[in-house]
């Protein structure tokens, strides 16, 4: 191995970097921003800590093309630098003092994100134009908003005093950088820096360890580069696309399902170096493992892009008791998401998540039934596909789930003869699909938003610990716990309702805008016959709704 070119002293502090450099810009390859509320509160309390003193702020490493800088470690912390420092400049303003030399270091073209956030990053820290959160396309452009909120409403609370000396210290603060010219020898330490952030992810981990086997196993460094570049080009991609469906998708899920799918192994560095040992021609195995991984990730992209269809968006409502994600990632992934089928699978994925939920079971063989069906050397299409998930759904797993009838009718005994219906997990998902289903004959529209359904938590209607009244043995046995006792509340509206009675209850009940409220509104109380009849009410619904006799 031909020795490392690594330069010293860039910069021996933030001001000093950014004074002398032309342009400093993060690799397309490279994930975005990525800081949440613990690392900014970490980042502004280590300043806070250090009163004046010398405060060191930790390694950064750039690959230097001509005048360009480019980060391989230390993006996040100098993101998060110029963050602060703007948000500095904003409470300077608002405080009727000068902030130019602010602006004129810092706040300049000099430092540019990745393209994407670009746009939002400038408008933020350069002219302190705020959008919406709602307004942001990227998680990570709604990090960048909420960074720079939360720097500025915490600046805003020190007196001027110790504004002056946090900048100090920032600016001050002492810093070791290094620069690479190789793009190949810039695999071997990209990605194995650490610092005071975010721990590395297991795709980071396994990226950079192929990124370098690329390099162990070239005999041409120019070809090596090449298949570098061609690499991070890949994985600019995978990282959008991985970003755009954070919240239903974890890096990880996918990283797992991939594994799993192409591979039958692991998402795990292990299972990479063993699988990859066993190949010949290594360097086309790595290419062809980002060219598959950003497909995939394509696909959940996809998947979310339909959320707003029912059929999937009750997916994640539902849960993830058996991976429906991996049968719908194959789906997408081989086009074959159209026609009855398909929505046949999908419901009835989501009726087996639900058994499977209130049964608690743990088996799950949909993995297996994806892999077939994803194999082109399996005679088994999207047909066999739908006939193991109906079986599944109807039988379960295993034969002998369904003893006596047991799985088919689990739904059925779970109404019928069960009087404990008080569990979040499930009950939430009815109560849920029982409002759907009255908002659709009332044309007002289904409510499909995942962040809306989190919002709601249980409710009893009959106080379970009133204030002025004794329940009977007998109410507290059979009617108190009942899905018909139970309502869906915002977890705001849910403190305001506490144990009162039901007369103070229907008073707050007429501020809720659910329309299967109506049916609770028009009483003047509530006992076991009120209860009985909504419970029969929601009962008969879900004997309907999760019924597989049809698909």
């Amino acid at each position: 191995m031909e020795e490392t070119e690594i330069q010293n002293k860039v910069a021996e502090n933030i001001q000093q970097l950014f004074s002398s450099s032309e342009s400093i810009r993060i690799p397309a390859y490279q994930r975005a921003f990525s800081w949440e509320n613990k690392q900014c509160s970490q980042f502004l309390d280590d300043l806070l800590e250090q009163k004046g003193k010398k405060y060191y702020l930790g390694q950064f490493l750039f690959e230097k093309d001509g005048n360009t800088l480019f980060i391989i470690d230390g993006q996040q912390r100098l993101t998060t630098t110029i963050l602060f420092l703007s948000a500095i400049a904003k409470v300077r303003i608002q405080k009727s003092e000068n902030a130019d030399s602010i602006r004129e270091i810092y706040l300049t073209d000099v430092f540019k994100t990745i393209d994407d956030d670009q746009v939002i990053f400038k408008k933020v820290t350069q002219k302190h134009l705020i959008s919406a959160i709602d307004d942001t396309e990227t998680i990570s452009q709604k990090r960048i908003i909420e960074a720079f909120n939360f720097f500025e409403a915490e600046l805003l609370k020190l007196e001027n005093e110790n504004l002056n000396l946090i900048q100090q210290t920032l600016e001050n603060a002492v810093i070791s950088t290094f620069y690479i010219t190789n793009k190949v020898e810039a695999t071997q330490v990209f990605e194995y820096q650490n610092n005071r952030g975010k721990g590395l992810s297991r795709f980071e981990i396994i990226k950079a360890y192929l990124m370098h086997q690329i390099y162990i196993q070239s005999t041409n460094s120019i070809q090596a580069n090449n298949d570098i570049a061609e690499i991070q080009s890949v994985i600019s991609k995978t990282y959008r696309y991985i970003e755009a469906v954070e919240g239903y998708f974890t890096e990880n899920e996918i990283l797992d399902n991939y594994c799993n799918l192409f591979f039958n192994i692991g998402g795990n560095i292990e299972a990479i170096k063993e699988k990859l040992n066993k190949e010949d021609n290594k360097t086309q195995w790595i290419k062809l493992f980002f060219e598959n991984f950003v497909e995939l990730t394509h696909s959940a992209k996809s998947i979310l892009s339909n959320k707003n269809q029912s059929d999937i968006a009750n997916l994640f409502f539902v849960g993830n008791e058996a991976n429906w994600k991996l049968v719908l990632l194959t789906l997408f992934y081989k086009g074959e998401v159209t026609g009855e089928t398909f929505k046949k699978i999908l419901k009835l994925l989501e009726v087996l998540c639900f058994k499977l939920k209130l049964g608690d079971y743990r088996t799950d063989y949909l993995p297996h039934y994806s892999k077939q069906y994803f194999n082109p050397k399996v005679s088994y299409n999207v047909d066999n596909l739908y006939q193991d998930i109906k079986n599944a759904t109807e039988t379960g797993f295993k034969w002998y789930w369904n003893d006596g009838e047991r799985f088919r009718n689990i739904i059925i005994n779970y109404f019928d003869n069960e009087k404990w219906h008080y569990n979040r997990n499930t009950i939430k998902f009815v109560l849920w699909q029982y409002e759907n289903s009255i908002r659709l004959k009332n044309r007002s529209g289904a409510l499909l938003d995942r962040d809306l359904y989190n919002s709601y938590t249980i409710e009893h209607i009959r106080p379970q610990n009133p204030e002025n009244e004794i329940y009977t043995e007998e109410f507290k046995k059979n009617y108190l716990q009942l899905a018909g006792n139970l309502a869906l509340l915002t977890q705001s509206q849910n403190s305001k309702f506490s144990n009162k009675s039901f007369e103070k209850k229907s008073e707050l009940f007429q501020d809720t805008a659910l329309s299967s409220y109506t049916e609770i509104r028009e009483k003047t109380q509530w006992t076991e016959i009120e209860i009985t009849e909504r419970h029969h009410r929601i009962s008969y619904f879900a004997k309907q709704y999760f019924d597989t006799s049809n698909l």
